[in-house]
């Protein structure tokens, strides 16, 4: 006769038969390879000493291609062509690989059904190293009790769960890693020709011997009447080539040109299927403004791809949309971004022209000296080290010397620094015709300048004479005189003050 089990001896009999089962199940997956996917969960991606350097993303039935270059810039492909965002693109690389997936689930199979890998939420990976060697998984649905993601592949015999944040990672891309700079990456001294089409006209710019040059209209008078008195009096701001006429552009003006159509940052990326209505309705077809930057080296984490990417950008600007926002298009998908590149845009091309009184870049020579009222005032040479602003640190004072100057050095210093960044800042306020001696400037605060570059017999000198004018104009009360042509420019009163007030600083300490 038999006897009936008790309520612990059925515990027991119960705890044999899991300990049985889990046994069964370690004994099934003893044959994985030493350092393979561990039963108890462990890392999602085998280890390896050999980088990632593609991923193949299917997510809302549309495929995404992530590669890397031979020098590490990832580019995004597939459904969805757009420069990406390096930074984010490394973090999403650094999360994979960081990744860990939890025990294998008995009762399961590859690909399970069950969890709707290919389903609606569900996405597929396949992940290459630069070995060629390649693990692919997929992701499927919720798990409701723990909140994590089933999953399947990566070299695992059974289905398995993921965190619910990797998942999120992946179902954000491409958007994710699609770059929130309009062109990131542009070496801005690599920067030969720009142009900007629009209301039917083209403006070209083009760097030639260091300097910028835009292409003359033939009609110069809608650059302003600044420019263009400027042109009928005097030609040494206007070259011809084979190219045709060219008027001497501002170096500032372009480079802060590049800088806004390259660096403004996008508010939002429109939805590709609404692309084509955005770009209708917010005048990208055609474009209110086209620009297009080249150089070889342009973009030098783009070596390497085709279709000249590395050389050549356009972008696509449309009117403002309010306040703070402007429509934009990048390879062909709508964006909005910020208002500085269109509020850069919006100005009269005449703004790209030169001019500045004193066209010198100050801040790279190696000697500035100024003699004020036949006395010498200043001295200044460029002994430091530049900083990461506008390099007037560079500059020391040698005049006035140390010995006798009460105040700090950094005030000494200050006046030279002082004096050469304001003279690249010095605009024409009004041309006025050229004059064969200084009379036009009165001789009480008239102050000789020198800019010297290199130095020994190798080096070259610009001399001009600045003062208050003996008539001064609406426009001008002072004004700087070029001993070599004759060129008289109004320019602003900040000049000659600066210069009357150094003056006045050095004076009772001599």
């Amino acid at each position: 006769m038999s006897r009936r089990l008790r309520g612990p001896q059925q515990a027991t009999l119960a705890l044999l038969v899991v300990a049985a089962l889990a046994a069964a199940f370690l004994w099934s997956t003893r044959s994985a390879p030493r350092g393979g996917p561990p039963a108890l969960g462990g890392p999602l991606l085998p280890p390896s000493s050999s980088p990632v350097d593609a991923l193949l993303v299917n997510v809302r039935g549309q495929s995404y291609r992530l590669e890397r270059l031979p020098g590490g810039a990832w580019t995004l492909g597939g459904a969805l062509a757009d420069d990406v965002d390096q930074r984010a693109m490394a973090a999403l690389v650094d999360t994979l690989l960081a990744a860990a997936g939890g025990p294998l689930l008995p009762g399961t199979e590859p690909g399970d059904r069950r969890y709707e890998f290919n389903g609606p939420d569900g996405l597929q990976v396949v992940v290459r190293r630069a070995d060629g060697t390649t693990v692919d998984f997929a992701l499927g649905v919720v798990n409701p009790v723990t909140g994590t993601r089933y999953a399947t592949g990566a070299g695992r015999r059974f289905c398995f769960t993921v965190p619910m944040s990797l998942r999120d990672r992946l179902a954000a891309l491409p958007d994710a890693v699609r770059a929130r700079a309009i062109l990131p990456g542009v070496d801005p001294l690599a920067v030969q020709r720009v142009s900007i089409a629009g209301d039917g006209a083209v403006h070209r710019l083009v760097r030639r011997d260091g300097a910028w040059w835009l292409a003359a209209p033939a009609d110069i008078s809608p650059l302003g009447p600044l420019s263009a008195r400027y042109q009928a009096l005097y030609g040494d701001r206007r070259r011809l080539d084979a190219d045709g006429a060219w008027l001497l552009a501002s170096t500032v003006a372009v480079r802060r040109l590049v800088h806004d159509v390259g660096q403004t940052a996008i508010r939002e990326l429109a939805p590709p299927a609404q692309a084509a209505e955005l770009a209708e309705r917010w005048q990208l077809t055609p474009p209110w403004r086209r620009v297009t930057i080249s150089g070889a080296g342009l973009r030098p984490h783009l070596m390497g791809t085709s279709g000249g990417l590395d050389t050549t950008a356009t972008v696509d600007f449309g009117p403002p949309l309010d306040a703070t926002r402007a429509p934009a298009a990048r390879r062909g998908h709508v964006l909005v971004v910020g208002r500085e590149a269109v509020e850069t845009l919006q100005k009269p091309t005449g703004a790209l022209l030169e001019l500045g009184a004193l066209p010198v870049p100050a801040l790279a020579a190696d000697l500035v000296e100024v003699v004020w009222e036949g006395r010498p005032l200043l001295r200044g040479a460029r002994l430091g080290q530049p900083d990461a602003n506008d390099g007037r640190r560079a500059w020391l004072a040698e005049l006035p010397t140390a010995e006798g100057w009460p105040g700090s050095d950094a005030d000494r210093h200050g006046l030279v620094r002082d004096l050469v960044v304001n003279l690249e800042r010095q605009q024409i306020t009004e041309v006025l015709p050229p004059h064969p001696e200084p009379s036009p400037l009165r001789e009480d605060g008239l102050a000789i300048l020198t800019v010297t570059f290199g130095t020994g017999a190798g080096a070259s000198r610009y001399e001009r004479q600045i003062g208050w004018l003996r008539e001064p104009t609406a426009a001008a009360r002072a004004a700087v005189w070029d001993p070599r042509t004759g060129q008289l420019l109004g320019i602003p009163d900040d000049l000659p003050v600066t210069m009357r007030n150094a003056a006045e600083l050095v004076a009772p300490r001599r």
